[in-house]
């Protein structure tokens, strides 16, 4: 069991046996040579951070089962304590201090750092001996220029957003022609496709058309040395809801570099429920594998997860002004069309339950109701979004806990269409 957690895990586990191992031969020196053994098999390998544990361990074990070296013993406890003996903020500022000055050709020696409590009751020490700073606000200049600050992170961010839209529109001219898809209604967050210590990590990001869906799919090379050429991205499962109209693919990827690939599609009908088509897609990455020096490399095939689209997606999420939804949703009334349901979820906290909806719905909370104060037995969650095609939508949902049937829920929406509010309403059945 131990051995197949050694080799067939992703890299956190197999990390973490490394560290497992290590502690059981710590705790117990009849097992030292059994924990060493196991340890050789993981030696080669493929991620460098398990690899790396595994030689520091194996050589301190090696050196612990030689009768004559007490002080490798010593050495194996403080690595595997939980506690340094010093301060690592001091260290940090230590080296560099130390790289800074005239002796740095002579080893750094971390006897002399100063413990934690000792190094923050230095700290302290230093602190009150500044000048006491001057309140924000007072006479204007810190919070004039916090709110200069502000202005530039939000223009900095205008920029990339209306960059990478450019992009787009540039990459979905070469695959369908400029103007084919109409309007861009709205963009999802990245989702992603693999894990995070993946070879190639994989994000999918859904952009939304009122007839088509564009799958963007970023992928990064972690792989030192190799080379990804040719990326393509190949869906199945697609018939009879969409159509894949066109793609396009990377056509080099190098080592810490991201670039996207996109897919087209187009709806096979979906006015029943105001243009929501739902399902999963399966998704595979081809491409050719090259690694240094090899001027042929292989093709290879990269199953990632499937890419599931639901109603949150055709929502935007749009905020309201405090104290502004009483009034839109009196005005949907008069307007618009009211769908009711209730639910019974599978939440066991009311907690749990307004963040699952939120989630699931993709609308903002409205009025600070999307936080539940402690230790109450019910909820009024209230939402507001623009589902796809403009279309305004609120949601009023009444969340309880009952002893008896668990977890609650009465769920209204008002939108100015009765598909809409009928489509918002079924998303969590």
């Amino acid at each position: 069991f131990i051995y197949n957690r050694m080799i067939l895990e992703n890299a956190l586990v197999r990390a973490a046996a490394a560290d497992a191992l290590a502690r059981i031969a710590l705790r117990c020196p009849s097992l030292r040579r059994d924990a060493a053994l196991l340890l050789q098999f993981g030696q080669n390998d493929n991620d460098d951070e398990v690899r790396d544990r595994i030689g520091l361990y194996s050589t301190i074990l090696d050196q612990c089962l030689d009768e004559k070296r007490e002080d490798a013993r010593l050495g194996f406890q403080t690595l595997m304590s939980p506690e340094l003996p010093f301060s690592l903020d001091a260290m940090y500022d230590s080296l560099i201090e130390h790289l800074d000055s005239d002796k740095k050709d002579i080893v750094f020696d971390f006897a002399e750092l100063p413990s934690e409590n000792e190094y923050k009751a230095a700290t302290k020490a230093q602190e009150a001996l500044q000048p006491e700073k001057k309140k924000p606000g007072v006479p204007g200049q810190p919070a004039a220029k916090a709110a200069a600050t502000s202005e530039s992170q939000k223009a900095g961010a205008q920029q990339r957003a209306s960059a990478a839209s450019a992009e787009l529109q540039r990459v979905l001219g070469e695959i369908v022609g400029e103007g084919e898809l109409g309007p861009l209604q709205h963009t999802c967050k990245p989702k992603p496709l693999t894990e995070s210590e993946a070879e190639y990590t994989v994000q999918v990001i859904k952009h939304m058309f009122k007839d088509h869906l564009v799958l963007e799919m970023h992928v990064s090379n972690t792989v030192s040395g190799i080379t990804l050429e040719n990326v393509e991205v190949r869906l199945t499962g697609m018939e009879p809801t969409w159509t894949e109209i066109g793609a396009s693919g990377i056509s080099k990827l190098e080592y810490s570099q991201g670039a996207s690939a996109h897919a087209v599609l187009k709806k096979n009908g979906g006015e029943e429920v105001a243009g929501a088509v739902t399902g999963s897609i399966q998704a595979t990455l081809k491409f050719i594998v090259k690694e240094e020096g090899d001027d042929l490399g292989y093709d290879d095939d990269y199953p990632v997860e499937a890419v599931h689209i639901t109603t949150g997606d055709y929502m935007f999420p749009r905020a309201l002004q405090q104290g502004q939804f009483k009034s839109v949703w009196e005005q949907l009334a008069a307007q618009g069309a009211e769908a009711m349901q209730k639910l019974s979820l599978n939440f066991k906290s009311l907690e749990s339950a307004v963040e699952g909806i939120i989630n699931t719905l993709n609308m903002e909370p409205c009025d600070k109701t999307g936080k539940v104060e402690a230790g109450v037995k019910g909820h009024t969650l209230l939402m507001s979004g623009t589902f796809l095609g403009g279309n305004t939508c609120l949601v009023r949902v009444l969340v309880g806990m009952d002893p008896q049937h668990g977890c609650l829920a009465k769920l209204s929406c008002r939108a100015k269409s009765q598909v809409v509010s009928d489509v918002v309403t079924r998303a969590l059945m």
